[in-house]
């Protein structure tokens, strides 16, 4: 009795392991769609809802006919999906933001940026743009930004809750506070400015 058959036979004598061989066929998952990675903090958190207003889709196996060809599918909007109205106050607010967190070249638009993001560690010391070298100027102009993209937000969140989309709503809240809490802390600092 031969135990030829029963070893294994080693990656030399059958090519390349079957992990380094490609793949065949389209790539499946998250890899297989590109990712914007414009904008920061808040431009995220919308991309999220702006994700999660598409209804999901199951996946069905098309029918065929007797011949085996499979039918064109119908297309339209399914059960569930947003309105088209609602979709372009989503990615204009999207689009406004990641222009505010990728375009900081304006003094103001600087100042909020990093407002965000030192109020996401927690609320900054007393003086901090002072550190920074931020002007009174840029304060306001900054606390300017932040209540206008507020009111913004705080829109897209009322139709998103009127309108019963809750997943979307969730993420726009985040972004109303967010925004909330930087204009508190531009609006401190400029206080303890004057003082």
């Amino acid at each position: 009795m031969s135990t030829d058959a029963a070893t294994p036979a080693s990656p030399a004598d059958d090519g390349p392991a079957p992990e380094a061989r490609p793949a065949a066929g389209p790539l499946a998952g998250p890899t297989a769609v590109p990712v914007d990675s414009s904008g920061g903090r808040l431009t995220a958190r919308l991309r999220e809802a702006r994700a999660r207003l598409e209804p999901e889709r199951p996946s069905i196996p098309a029918p065929r006919s007797p011949e085996g060809v499979v039918p064109p599918p119908v297309f339209g909007r399914g059960a569930g999906a947003p309105s088209a109205d609602l979709v372009k106050a989503v990615e204009k607010l999207l689009t406004e933001l990641a222009t505010l967190e990728d375009d900081t070249r304006a003094p103001e638009r600087r100042t909020l940026v990093r407002a965000v993001e030192l109020a996401a560690a927690g609320i900054p010391d007393e003086g901090w743009s002072a550190e920074l070298r931020v002007d009174d100027e840029a304060l306001a102009g900054a606390s300017e930004l932040a209540d206008a993209h507020v009111t913004a937000a705080e829109a897209l969140l009322e139709r998103l809750d009127r309108e019963d989309r809750g997943g979307p709503a969730v993420e726009v809240d985040g972004v109303v506070t967010s925004l909330r809490v930087a204009k508190m802390v531009l609006d401190l600092e400029s206080f303890t400015r004057r003082r």
